[in-house]
């Protein structure tokens, strides 16, 4: 076991040695790993993310593992799933090319979700820690972040119920006149 101190993204590659040996019967291409808040969606929800050779200058798969995990079975689990992508270059999104790949891989459950069984992930994780010692990661909490305020209006129809959201701008444009429902073009809409 190493006792020189590491960093995350050692330990990440070391994850990816271990997951690539494990494989062997697997192409697994060169990709780089990286404990990052990934850059599509909402960083509250998505803990993995898998970008295609295309998109990097440095022509392989870039890898970034949620800073929200500190669980070492759980980030080697989420690795192997991106993993998966990295071997569908990201071509097939979770659909039935990336399921095929990941259920060779033993990833279970639903395509979005999938990940290794629990005793899969702690024997994987195990090892990287034999090899690499513990993750050198804590948790970062995003629940002291305040989710940015919108400005938009509510708008709400009295006849039909819609709700819609406009800017106030478009509201001052009206300047008093009524405001028609886009959906029943009722002139009873209340802005909040």
């Amino acid at each position: 076991m190493n006792t020189t101190p590491i960093t995350r993204e050692q330990w990440l590659e070391a994850a990816v040695a271990v997951v690539v040996a494990t494989y062997p019967a697997i192409e697994i291409p060169p990709v780089k790993v990286s404990c990052s808040w990934p850059g599509g969606g909402s960083a509250r929800k998505r803990i993995g993310e898998c970008w295609s050779r295309a998109a990097s200058q440095a022509r392989v798969n870039e890898i970034f593992i949620s800073p929200k995990l500190e669980d070492p079975a759980q980030v080697v689990s989420v690795l192997v799933h991106e993993v998966a992508h990295a071997i569908d270059d990201c071509k097939n999104g979770h659909k039935a090319g990336f399921v095929k790949i990941g259920k060779s891989l033993g990833l279970e459950g639903k395509a979005t979700q999938m990940g290794l069984p629990t005793a899969k992930a702690a024997e994987l994780a195990q090892q990287v820690i034999e090899k690499a010692g513990a993750f050198p990661h804590r948790r970062l909490d995003m629940s002291s972040r305040k989710k940015k305020a919108t400005y938009m209006l509510k708008c709400e129809c009295g006849d039909c119920g819609a709700i819609f959201r406009l800017t106030q701008k478009v509201v001052d444009m009206l300047d008093g006149e009524a405001m028609a429902c886009p959906i029943c073009r009722a002139e009873n809409v209340t802005v909040s």
